[in-house]
């Protein structure tokens, strides 16, 4: 495993960072077995990094990384995320309203830590924060109150979905007190390496990049003739939408004819790729998943011809991620 510094934290992350919005269910069923098991390989792969949130499972993912972790707590930095007010509007995943004042932060803060088992927490988000949050002073004074408090040991901030947000995560960069932001970064969404990563890079803010597989759709695993489920979360994509992204992302076919890496691994490692990437957030379902992606971070680079052919193929398409806000409406 290779380690990376986030941002001015002074912390040293693993390339991979364990994603485990699947240990809710979000992505269909999953046995809670394989999610004790995956964490458990993450640590011995060297992933010291792991991200959740209150409302993956409505807690359940929370509860398990908390189960699985045990006496290794120390070994990692867990992140966390606030802002779906679940427990007050128990419906369909991604419906409930937001919330992100000081007096939420603080009751959710101390049912995060229940749930996971824990006395504070590395790294607290606020889950896909819009622009007026992230501009406003009373966001920043509450989140730096709980640090204060010993409560969580650094914030920031989830934008999106999709190559939205970019906007949100420069405005949150300009904050002094912000460590942190996660944006989707893959080769169907390469809009935030131009200016936010750059950027954000000078602001000594850490950054973590989502959806580098496309939420499956640069693996192969979804096609166009896919049936999702209704309690996989991308049964709410636009169908449309859906298609022309998997027949962009089959353009990319040259990395792996070059390389010799499946589409997922090329998918991987172009996000590996690049420097500006504090870590990269996957969601890994077992533990095979994890050796498989462990182990494309010590693969070599895919060299810059390779980069050149795929930033001139993205900007040849007339159409990308952040023009369709439809792609994930809820």
């Amino acid at each position: 495993m290779q380690y990376r510094e986030f941002g001015d934290t002074g912390w040293k992350v693993s390339a991979l960072m364990l994603g485990t919005m699947q240990f809710g269910g979000e992505w269909g069923a999953q046995d809670e077995r394989d999610s004790i098991a995956t964490v458990h390989a993450a640590l011995d792969a060297g992933i010291n990094f792991i991200d959740t949130a209150d409302m993956y499972g409505f807690g359940k993912a929370e509860e398990l990384v908390g189960k699985a972790l045990g006496s290794r707590r120390g070994d990692v930095y867990i992140a966390s995320k606030l802002g779906y007010q679940f427990e007050e509007f128990p419906d369909t995943f991604g419906k409930q309203p937001t919330k992100y004042t000081g007096e939420y932060a603080k009751r959710a803060i101390e049912a995060t830590l229940r749930r996971l088992g824990t006395d504070y927490l590395d790294l607290y988000q606020a889950h896909n924060c819009p622009l007026a949050v992230v501009e406003s002073d009373e966001f920043h004074e509450s989140m730096q109150g709980l640090v204060d408090a010993g409560k969580i040991r650094a914030y920031g901030i989830t934008v999106g979905p999709l190559d939205f947000g970019a906007r949100e995560a420069i405005a949150g960069a300009k904050r002094p007190g912000l460590s942190s932001v996660m944006i989707s970064y893959n080769l169907l969404s390469q809009g935030p390496s131009r200016v936010l990563f750059p950027y954000a890079r000078t602001q000594g803010v850490g950054v973590i990049a989502r959806a580098a597989l496309a939420n499956g759709v640069l693996t192969g695993a979804i096609d166009e003739d896919t049936e999702i489920p209704a309690t996989d979360a991308r049964s709410a994509w636009d169908r449309e939408d859906l298609v022309r992204r998997i027949r962009q992302g089959k353009q990319f076919a040259f990395i792996s004819e070059q390389t010799g890496l499946t589409r997922a691994e090329a998918a991987l490692r172009f996000v590996l790729d690049n420097p500006d990437v504090s870590t990269v957030l996957v969601g890994m379902q077992n533990p095979q998943q994890v050796a498989d992606n462990a182990r494309i971070v010590e693969h070599a680079p895919l060299g810059v011809d390779i980069h050149q052919s795929i930033v001139e193929l993205y900007d040849s398409w007339d159409v990308h991620e952040q023009q369709l806000p439809k792609t994930m409406s809820r």
